[in-house]
């Protein structure tokens, strides 16, 4: 285990850290290892999916994960990896060192 392979298995004890220069899939991944130890399913969708899969051909600046997670559950999750609660209602995230933001737009997803 040593933290550079985005699908790699986070420690609960010893998180990564994330900086300026983590690239867009490993926050990515970061943050859905985070959540899925919290118990909390949410599922990557948005700008920043379309900027991980088309090498960044369209570049996103945040992660939108789509879940029907409560605020509280998810800042619980996500604060070992350094993010913080942009405002008291808000349900995005911000890091103080990465210019990558993440965002939680309630879910369900829609079904064809």
């Amino acid at each position: 285990m040593n933290g550079d392979d985005p699908d790699e298995p986070v420690s609960r004890s010893a998180m990564p850290e994330i900086d300026q220069n983590t690239p867009v899939a490993k926050v990515a991944a970061l943050v859905s290892q985070a959540l899925e130890a919290a118990g909390i399913e949410a599922t990557l969708s948005g700008g920043g999916a379309v900027s991980i899969f088309s090498a960044n051909a369209y570049e996103s600046r945040d992660l939108d994960f789509v879940t029907s997670a409560g605020g509280p559950a998810i800042e619980r999750a996500i604060a070992r990896l350094g993010f913080h609660r942009r405002s008291r209602l808000a349900r995005e995230f911000d890091h103080p060192t990465s210019p990558w933001y993440v965002e939680f737009p309630p879910g369900p997803l829609g079904k064809l």
